[in-house]
């Protein structure tokens, strides 16, 4: 497993994830470190569950695409990275001042979409070869989630007056550049 690779991907995961953390922090009135910590562990549990999801169901796709790994993960990051570079121009919609466990467990499953994206090429973006270093890649991508997405709503929470859509602009950026780097490099 590549660890920069594998750190840039969880890193780009978790920017959605951080920016909706900062939404959630922002708008948080009461038991904020206990929400704190719940949104952090259910947003960075649907990344990694997502990722193997979609880890799963490339391995289904695999003989399509034998051969064209790298264009194939280019053309899914690039594509994910213009989407969320796209989203971060938008104005982000701000959960309720009470977040109920019904809306973190929706905002968790929406922000992992890209992570059930990605999945289908995790071990070439991260040039994971054995089940153990792709399992280290998950993982990765959880820890990376939990501690943006802590770090993100605990920020929200203290700074209610910062606009968080840089960090969906940030992540969209780091995608087109990782599937620059396997296209060209592997």
């Amino acid at each position: 497993m590549n660890i920069v690779s594998a750190f840039a991907v969880s890193l780009s995961l978790a920017a959605d994830a951080m920016a909706v953390a900062v939404c959630c922090g922002l708008k948080s009135r009461r038991n904020y470190r206990k929400t704190a910590v719940i949104t952090a562990a259910l947003f960075g549990f649907f990344q990694m569950f997502m990722s193997v999801l979609g880890w799963s169901i490339g391995k289904v796709g695999v003989r399509l695409i034998s051969g064209q790994e790298g264009i194939a993960a280019f053309i899914i990051l690039l594509l994910l990275g213009i989407k969320m570079m796209m989203e971060s121009r938008k104005e982000p919609t701000s959960p309720l001042a009470v977040i109920t466990g019904r809306e973190l467990l929706l905002f968790a499953v929406a922000t992992s979409m890209d992570a059930l994206a990605l999945g289908t090429v995790l071990p070439v973006a991260v040039h994971a070869d054995t089940p153990l270093s792709l399992t280290e890649a998950v993982l990765l991508i959880g820890a990376v989630t939990f501690l943006l997405s802590y770090g993100g709503f605990r920020f929200g929470h203290r700074f209610r007056s910062i606009q968080p859509r840089w960090a969906v602009f940030a992540g969209g950026c780091v995608l087109i550049l990782l599937g620059g780097k396997i296209l060209f490099w592997g």
